[in-house]
């Protein structure tokens, strides 16, 4: 899923992206923002506890939630989600905490 959105950006993920916990709560703040953005996702599901973990995103994958609303996403909003927390999503990667999650996540 992270690959995904960042290919329909049109942005290219860090070099070496390590997907781990971290990288999944990181991505699960870009989904939510793209989502809230676009309202392209109203009725994709939420991850549990506001916090995403590997385990839904293998979840989402298995259920091609990504590519089935891929033509219902906003292309401004994915760049804009992207260019806001691929530092984070990077960091995350290399095993750095990024610091908390906001409470809105």
């Amino acid at each position: 899923m992270v690959q995904s959105l960042d290919q329909f950006a049109s942005i290219a993920l860090p070099p070496n992206l390590d997907v781990n916990e971290s990288v999944a709560q990181v991505f699960g703040l870009m989904f939510n923002e793209t989502r809230n953005c676009s309202e392209a996702f109203v009725w994709a599901p939420t991850p549990p506890g506001g916090r995403a973990s590997i385990v839904w995103l293998a979840m989402q994958l298995g259920k091609g939630v990504f590519n089935s609303c891929r033509s219902r996403l906003s292309y401004s909003c994915a760049r804009a989600a992207i260019y806001n927390w691929n530092t984070q999503l990077d960091m995350a990667s290399r095993g750095l905490v990024f610091g908390r999650v906001p409470a809105w996540a």
